[in-house]
C-alpha cells in the first residue's frame, strides 16, 4: 500500500508540475531552400540562466514557465532533421547566449512583451569552426493574448535566424572550440585593425578585409563632388580604368583616418577601448524603415513581412537596452566586430 501511495504521489506531482509549464513547439520548418549542405544542427547553450521566463496563460491567467521539450539542443536538432531529410557533409553549430521573455505594460486590452535573443552560428568541419552569422536583438510584441503570442513566436525567431544563416558564407579563418567561449574577444585579439592604431590607407570593400587590414591593390584616386565628398575611386593602369563607386566601399582610409559609407554619405570612424564607432544616430546611417516588423505564424511557413498584415502579430525588433533618442541627438554607434553591421545598443 505504501508503494502505491508513493507512486500515486509522484504521478500527481508530475501532472501538477506539467500544468505549471508551457512548452515551445515547432512552427513551420528549418529547411534550406538553396540545398542542404549541413548534415546536422548542434546547439551549444552558453546561457548563464537557462530559464526563459514565466508568463500568465489562459482565462485564469495562471503563471507558467516557458520551456523547451527537453534541452534546446534536443528541440532544434530534431526540428532541423525533420525539416532537412537529405543530409549534407558539413555541420551547423548554433551558440545560444541569451533567450529571455518578459511581459511589459498593458494598454487597453493589449499587453507588451519582450523576447531578448542573442546567438551566433558556425560551420563545423572536423574540429574547426568558421563564423557564419550573429544576432543580438530584442523582439517586442503587443497582443491581447501576449503569452500565447510569445510562445508561438519564439520558434519563429529561431527559424528566421537559422534561415538568415543559410545565406551567409563562412569566414576565411577557422578556430578551435575554445574560441567559441567568447568569439568576439577572440576576433578583437586576433585582428590587425583592433591590435593597432596605425591604419593602412586604401579602400576596403568588406568587413573581413578591414579586419585584416588588406586594402584593394593598386593606386586608386578619389573623385569628389563640390562638397568634397568622395563619390568614387578610379585606378588607371595600362590604359584600363577600374572604377569603384562609393556604395561599393565598406570603408576607406585616408591619412590614417577611417571613413565609413552610410546612408548620409561617408562618416569618420573613431576608436576607443570598446571598438570602432560612429558618432551619429540611426536616422543618419540607415534609410528610414517601416513602422515595424510582422512575423507570420501561419502553419507550415515562416514569413517576415513589413507593413500591415491581417492576422499577424506585430513585433518591433530593436537593439538590446534601446532608448528613444531626441531628434538630432548623437550617440556612439559601434561597428560589430563579427559582422561589420551597426550595433545600436547605446540608443
Amino acid at each position: 500500500m505504501k508503494k502505491i501511495i508513493q507512486i500515486t504521489f509522484v504521478f500527481l506531482s508530475m501532472i501538477s508540475f506539467a500544468q505549471n509549464e508551457e512548452m515551445i513547439k515547432e512552427r513551420g520548418n528549418l529547411s534550406n531552400p538553396k540545398g542542404n549542405i549541413y548534415k546536422s544542427l548542434e546547439v551549444i547553450d552558453q546561457r548563464d540562466d537557462k530559464k526563459i521566463g514565466e508568463m500568465p496563460f489562459g482565462d485564469d491567467q495562471k503563471v507558467k514557465e516557458i520551456i523547451f521539450p527537453g534541452t534546446v539542443n534536443d528541440f532544434l536538432s530534431k526540428w532541423y532533421t525533420d525539416s532537412n531529410h537529405k543530409g549534407g557533409k558539413k555541420e551547423l553549430v548554433l551558440v545560444l547566449k541569451t533567450l529571455k521573455a518578459k511581459t511589459g505594460e498593458t494598454s487597453g486590452k493589449e499587453t507588451e512583451a519582450d523576447v531578448e535573443f542573442s546567438a551566433q552560428t558556425f560551420l563545423k568541419e572536423g574540429d574547426r569552426y568558421s563564423f557564419l552569422y550573429k544576432r543580438d536583438t530584442v523582439y517586442s510584441f503587443k497582443s491581447k493574448n501576449i503569452s500565447d503570442a510569445v510562445v508561438k513566436n519564439i520558434p519563429i525567431v529561431f527559424a528566421m535566424f537559422v534561415k538568415k544563416t543559410y545565406m551567409k558564407k563562412p569566414g576565411e579563418n577557422s578556430v578551435s572550440l575554445d574560441a567559441l567561449a567568447d568569439y568576439e574577444s577572440y576576433v578583437k585579439n586576433n585582428s590587425e585593425v583592433y591590435l593597432n592604431n596605425d591604419f593602412k590607407d586604401g579602400i576596403y570593400l568588406d568587413h573581413q578585409s578591414f579586419l585584416r587590414q588588406i586594402p584593394l591593390q593598386g593606386k586608386y584616386v578619389f573623385e569628389r563632388n563640390s562638397k568634397n565628398e568622395v563619390t568614387r575611386a578610379v585606378k588607371d593602369e595600362n590604359g584600363k580604368k577600374d572604377k569603384i563607386s562609393a556604395h561599393e566601399m565598406f570603408v576607406y582610409i585616408e591619412n590614417g583616418k577611417i571613413y565609413k559609407h552610410t546612408f548620409s554619405g561617408f562618416m569618420e570612424v573613431l576608436k576607443n577601448e570598446k571598438g570602432f564607432y560612429l558618432l551619429s544616430n540611426r536616422g543618419y546611417v540607415l534609410p528610414a524603415s517601416g513602422s515595424g516588423v510582422f512575423i507570420g505564424v501561419a502553419p507550415g511557413a515562416v514569413g517576415m513581412h513589413t507593413g500591415a498584415a491581417v492576422g499577424l502579430i506585430s513585433v518591433f525588433e530593436r537593439s538590446i537596452q534601446q532608448r528613444k533618442l531626441k531628434k538630432g541627438e548623437l550617440t556612439e554607434i559601434y561597428i560589430d566586430p563579427l559582422t561589420g553591421e551597426y550595433d545600436f545598443s547605446n540608443e
